[in-house]
């Protein structure tokens, strides 16, 4: 009984540690290196748009920017100063005054000395703008500056999007082109070893063996060619979306549901307003922006109003006792209101302005040209697209009758209908057709972001 009370202890310690272990996986951030990181097309998206060095980028420009609008602000509060000083006269400054006030013969001075030795004062200024045209520009363009910030994040979360895509479908090319090559390469092995054996049973000349190790070994380069390439593109794609380098990452998508369903819902449209692209909202933020610059040039010619209030006191001493409050300190306070104008300055405040709306005259051209780039762009992104589909169908249709070639030449082969030769030939143009058709299909994928893109989807 002791046995089984025992047994039956360990075994629940057992489970709660399974169970524990199993917790803090859980809990595990995203860099936990426990397991491979499992990614889907719009994962693999949502984690670059969290984790990416560009996209955390853009983020701390937006909180850089929601600070700037923060200390413009604190500018035209009010503000408090506060002084200490302490001043030590190791020679006690000299006054000349009028003789004649002591007695003396007049036209004469007398030397005298006034204050103490040492010298201590303790003030605060409480100092508030009333009226300054740089500092309502300036709140103003602060905000316009976050929008242009938050306008930049998102151009850089499309950007993100669009790249990390691209390198998602181009890993799955690859890894579907490396399988495939792999299963032929196989069978180009089994047809060499029957190959072999008809050439020991005398029926085939040796010509047709040599052939055959010829293709298996460029197949077995290529395949090489193609695992670099994969790691290479694994490696990008990691990059892209913020994964280290050393992190295993599995792709749960397949390449044909996905090209499948971007192949139905891709159309490219005729309708495109370019004012809802973002590189044209961003070009209009940024003409605001001069905008402000040329009416921050032109408060300068404003007044500026201030006013502040200052409570001082202050204790003179022969010996440094000023930790002694038995001993007087003297008060003095005062409210002060400075109005500052500006009358002359030689030309140099119309200069600036004149500067500041000629480069607001700049900023309103490029915003010219960015609005017909945008619609030179998405039209040739549109007959790229229509190219680029063409072209995949045709390479698809090639590949198929490829497929059907090599099928019916090995067959013709097994039966000595044709030789090794002629084999290699065919399985040869299948990998050519194959490579096109992936090569089409990437470009069709590229095609795709690139309108996308131009669309500002």
């Amino acid at each position: 009984m002791p046995q089984i009370i025992k047994l039956s202890t360990s075994i629940a310690t057992i489970c709660i540690l399974l169970i524990n272990i199993t917790i803090a996986q859980d809990d595990m951030g995203p860099e936990s290196e426990a397991l491979p990181l499992r990614l889907s097309l719009q994962q693999a998206v949502e984690y670059a748009t969290e984790y990416s060095t560009q996209m955390r980028t853009a983020a701390v420009d937006v909180e850089i920017a929601g600070k700037r609008i923060r200390e413009i602000t604190a500018s035209g509060l009010p503000q408090i100063d506060a002084s200490l000083g302490y001043q030590y006269y190791f020679d006690i400054p000299t006054s000349l005054v009028p003789a004649e006030f002591f007695g003396g013969q007049p036209g004469e001075f007398a030397e005298i000395r006034f204050g103490t030795e040492q010298t201590a004062s303790a003030s605060a200024t409480v100092s508030q703008m009333l009226f300054d045209g740089s500092y309502i520009v300036g709140l103003r363009a602060a905000r316009i500056y976050r929008e242009l910030a938050l306008q930049n994040k998102e151009r850089s979360e499309l950007d993100v999007r669009n790249q990390v895509s691209e390198t998602y479908f181009l890993v799955l090319l690859t890894r579907d082109n490396l399988g495939i090559v792999m299963q032929n390469l196989e069978n180009i092995k089994q047809t060499l070893d029957e190959t072999e054996k008809i050439l020991e049973a005398g029926f085939t000349d040796p010509i047709n063996v040599d052939q055959l190790k010829l293709s298996v070994s460029n197949m077995k380069n290529n395949l090489t060619n193609l695992e670099r390439q994969y790691e290479i593109s694994l490696n990008l794609l990691k990059f892209q979306i913020g994964v280290d380098m050393d992190r295993k990452i599995n792709l749960t998508d397949s390449l044909g549901q996905l090209f499948d369903k971007m192949m139905l819902e891709a159309d490219p449209g005729e309708e495109f307003n370019h004012e809802d692209h973002i590189d044209y909202r961003i070009m209009l933020s940024t003409r605001e922006m001069d905008y402000m610059a040329l009416r921050r040039e032109q408060s300068f010619s404003l007044p500026r109003l201030t006013a502040s209030f200052t409570y001082q006191e202050m204790a003179m001493r022969n010996d440094f006792n000023f930790t002694d409050m038995s001993k007087p300190w003297f008060p003095s306070s005062f409210i002060a209101v400075n109005l500052s104008i500006p009358l002359f300055s030689s030309g140099l405040r119309s200069a600036r302005v004149q500067q500041a709306r000629l480069e607001l005259s700049k900023t309103e051209i490029a915003a010219e040209q960015v609005s017909e780039s945008l619609r030179l762009q998405i039209a040739e992104a549109i007959s790229m697209f229509r190219t680029a589909k063409d072209k995949y169908i045709s390479e698809k249709e090639n590949l198929e009758l490829a497929e059907k070639i090599l099928t019916r030449t090995t067959i013709m082969h097994r039966e000595g209908m044709v030789s090794s030769l002629e084999l290699t030939q065919a399985s040869d143009q299948l990998l050519a057709t194959r490579a096109n058709y992936y090569n089409a299909m990437f470009e069709f994928i590229t095609a795709k972001n690139n309108l996308d893109k131009a669309k500002g989807l």
